[in-house]
């Protein structure tokens, strides 16, 4: 656990930081919009990033990592936390949408080839019996999809939320 006094000299990262970090990413066909998913993931990895990096300044660095949990987690701010879970909702998100893209081509396939008249009786069976076998995991994953995504939902608007707090404070304190 983290002294209170380092705790203490923790700020949230510098909007600069986060305009840099972003501006710095290759966006292919140039960047999304700011309200858009990829762009949220983005900037709480930006946010992780400064945090981890300002829990090395002022921890002095230890230079090595430790086996088990990362010692920078108890450093963390909440909207810090708050980022940290749309990253790991994010992830599990993409898996399953990943996973859905691939398994969408394979059951059509096998369903095609259920209904293929060339196919001998137990051919026929035997893409019948894979196409239910492949709709089963295409349910599981739109099923692991729509919790993900509940749970992404939640998880940005508590970082949004979180975050809104800090600005206004630093709002306070700069006037």
């Amino acid at each position: 656990m983290p002294s209170p006094l380092l705790l203490a000299l923790r700020r949230p990262a510098d909007a600069s930081f986060l305009a840099r970090r972003l501006a710095a990413i290759a966006w292919g066909e140039g960047p999304p919009s700011p309200r858009s998913r990829t762009w949220l993931v983005e900037t709480c990895r930006a946010e992780l990033e400064w945090a981890d990096a300002e829990w090395r300044h002022l921890a002095g660095d230890p230079g090595e990592r430790t086996r088990g949990a990362d010692p920078s987690r108890a450093w963390r701010l909440p909207h810090e936390r708050a980022a940290a879970r749309v990253v790991n909702c994010h992830l599990h998100l993409d898996a399953d949408c990943w996973q859905l893209r691939e398994l969408r081509p394979r059951l059509r396939g096998q369903r095609r080839a259920t209904l293929d008249e060339r196919l001998p009786a137990a051919g026929r069976l035997y893409w019948a019996n894979a196409a239910a076998g492949t709709l089963g995991d295409y349910k599981r994953h739109l099923a692991r999809r729509k919790l993900a995504w509940r749970c992404f939902l939640a998880a940005a608007a508590d970082y949004h939320r979180l975050k809104a707090l800090i600005e206004r404070a630093n709002l306070r304190i700069a006037a």
